[in-house]
């Protein structure tokens, strides 16, 4: 994968976590693909989702960018982030490329890491 593509991904998903602190609906949810946003259909509904499903990802006390990876075809992001409790997870973001050669957040998937509650 291109250099410039993982900065890209890395920079959508900061940008992403930085709406989420703002609590900035419209702007974190302009960052999902067009699948997500089909599926929550506004970005109250989506923050409201993130807010309660994600709250790792919602107010992380830290974070940091593990090594890109292709999974079965999927550009995948992983981010290790504490929570606002001190659990340890790693964020899976499933990236999709855009027509336009923009990159979107397809999936979220949460995998908590075992022993590493702090």
């Amino acid at each position: 994968m291109k250099t410039e593509d993982v900065a890209k991904i890395r920079n959508i998903i900061l940008r992403q976590l930085d709406a989420f602190r703002e609590d900035d609906a419209e702007k974190a949810f302009s960052f999902a693909a067009p699948k997500i946003q089909k599926i929550f259909k506004t970005p109250e509904i989506f923050l409201h989702m993130v807010r309660n499903s994600y709250r790792s990802v919602y107010r992380p006390q830290s974070f940091g960018f593990r090594g890109t990876q292709r999974i079965d075809g999927n550009i995948v992001q992983p981010l290790a982030v504490i929570g606002p409790t001190g659990m340890s997870e790693t964020a899976l973001y499933i990236m999709e490329e855009q027509p336009d050669g923009t990159w979107k957040i397809g999936a979220c998937i949460m995998a908590q890491e075992p022993g590493k509650n702090t």
